[in-house]
């Protein structure tokens, strides 16, 4: 898979899943979630990998949610009509956390290597 938010590599056992956008302080954009899990299912499925570490590139690990750019999509999928409808909300939100919570569960050890900002969604 073509990685465009993270880099994956996999050397000497260890399987590197890097936050790749220290440009933005690796905020997380549309594609970073769906891409963390690939990532992840990856480094499981692979024998040759013993351990997995999740680190950021540049001077942050994660600045959270790349607000910038979900507010300069040109028709924006998260903002809804009043009256506001939880379900929404939670249908997307829930996919993105799922991705996320792939890393507690993989079967392999996991380790944050965490210097900068670490915030909010990250």
């Amino acid at each position: 898979m073509e990685y465009q938010s993270i880099r994956y590599e996999v050397s000497h056992r260890i399987a590197t899943i890097t936050l790749n956008r220290p440009e933005r302080l690796n905020a997380i954009d549309e594609r970073m979630p769906g891409e963390i899990r690939a990532a992840v299912e990856s480094a499981d499925e692979n024998p040759e990998v013993h351990v997995v570490i999740l680190t950021g590139a540049g001077r942050a690990f994660c600045a959270g949610y790349d607000l910038k750019e979900f507010a300069e999509l040109p028709e924006d999928p998260y903002t809804q009509e009043m009256p506001w409808d939880a379900t929404v909300d939670y249908r997307m939100m829930n996919r993105n956390t799922t991705d996320f919570m792939l890393l507690w569960r993989c079967s392999k050890p996991t380790i944050a290597k965490v210097r900068g900002y670490a915030v909010a969604g990250g």
